[in-house]
């Protein structure tokens, strides 16, 4: 389930710890589409674009040259042309990558692969209806979860059209190529059906309300058992923990502070579940809750990395307060240097967008 790998620690594997995702505080436009060279082999999703830069790396220049090079001598060669795409896509030459995605799907018509990046170049060309359009067909040929998240975002925030957004989020969260990454950032765009501010862009249904779609069987499974257990033996902390971390991957927000609450009554030193506590009062629209439990969560533990950048999205997005923001994340640094956001960003950067 989740420590946010986006934060690069080796943070408690066995621990569900969660970073918030600055995606719609920092620009959302950006969350897409990031430089693709090296993850579409891994079937990632596409989370984050820089700002297009007035030329490319000579490095990246000279490798595509090489790969146009290579294939002007094999035209036929359908991964040498989803390659080239990639390199085009990471060098944001929209035009030039859009040309050869074409001629990758012209090529192979079963091929999955031309259809995605198509899909990204287009939504980057601000043609979003025309990108949904392209990953129904790669799904078509296959369904995979980076494709279910990816039609997921734009339907909700490029095709105002929430209810299917939800749709392909929920597809993509139980798809069973999606790694961790992945879902968490999922349930990241879950959770955010319970928060006010999101009820206020009529994007979801009230946040006390149990998702709109029906939970897969297994999933309903396994929150009815521990629902039994907490009922039969209260007294058992851990048991009201997992089934806090199964509100929260399900987006119930105010059941999910419920089972936390009980669960630091029976333990309250735990810095892991004070931190996903405070992450759902934040869904929830409770700023102030969240910041005392990240606070809370970081006394015990000052090195908790989830805890601090946590603390700096809630500073910086909901209550704005700048310079609170920098002071969480600058700490956040001092512990790990490389630390990084959900979609990929150094927090070093993030800090420098504050100013």
């Amino acid at each position: 389930m989740n420590v946010a790998a986006d934060v690069n620690t080796s943070m408690r594997p066995n621990i569900h710890a969660r970073a918030l995702v600055l995606f719609l505080a920092l620009g959302f436009g950006a969350m897409l589409f990031t430089a693709l060279a090296g993850n579409f082999k891994n079937s990632q999703p596409m989370q984050g674009a820089p700002a297009p830069t007035a030329g490319m790396p000579a490095g990246m220049d000279r490798n595509i040259g090489a790969l146009m090079q290579r294939l002007a001598q094999e035209p036929n060669n359908a991964d040498l042309l989803v390659e080239l795409t990639e390199a085009l896509v990471a060098a944001q030459n929209w035009d030039a990558a859009e040309t050869f995605a074409k001629r990758g799907a012209a090529l192979n018509a079963q091929d999955q692969r031309p259809l995605y990046l198509l899909g990204i170049v287009l939504h980057n060309k601000k043609q979003h209806k025309e990108a949904a359009e392209v990953f129904e067909k790669a799904i078509a040929i296959k369904s995979t979860g980076p494709l279910h998240y990816s039609l997921g975002v734009l339907h909700t925030y490029f095709l105002n059209d929430p209810k299917h957004g939800l749709e392909h989020f929920t597809i993509a969260l139980n798809s069973p190529d999606a790694d961790e990454e992945l879902k968490q950032a999922i349930r990241q765009e879950l959770g955010k059906q319970s928060s006010p501010e999101q009820k206020e862009k009529t994007l979801t249904p009230p946040a006390s309300a149990r998702p709109a779609t029906p939970l897969p069987r297994e999933l309903a499974q396994k929150i009815a058992e521990l629902e039994k257990t907490t009922l039969t033996n209260p007294q058992d902390s851990k048991a009201w923990t997992s089934l806090g971390n199964l509100y929260f991957d399900t987006g119930m927000a105010k059941e999910a502070i419920s089972a936390y609450e009980r669960s630091l009554q029976l333990a309250p030193d735990n810095p892991d579940v004070l931190t996903d506590l405070g992450i759902m009062h934040r869904d929830a629209g409770n700023f102030s809750k969240a910041v005392e439990c990240f606070r809370k969560a970081s006394a015990l533990n000052p090195r908790h990395e989830n805890a601090l950048f946590n603390m700096g999205v809630v500073f910086y997005h909901d209550l704005r307060q700048k310079e609170d923001a920098e002071r969480a994340w600058r700490r956040l640094l001092e512990i790990n240097p490389g630390a990084r956001a959900p979609d990929g960003r150094p927090v070093s950067e993030l800090i420098e967008h504050l100013h």
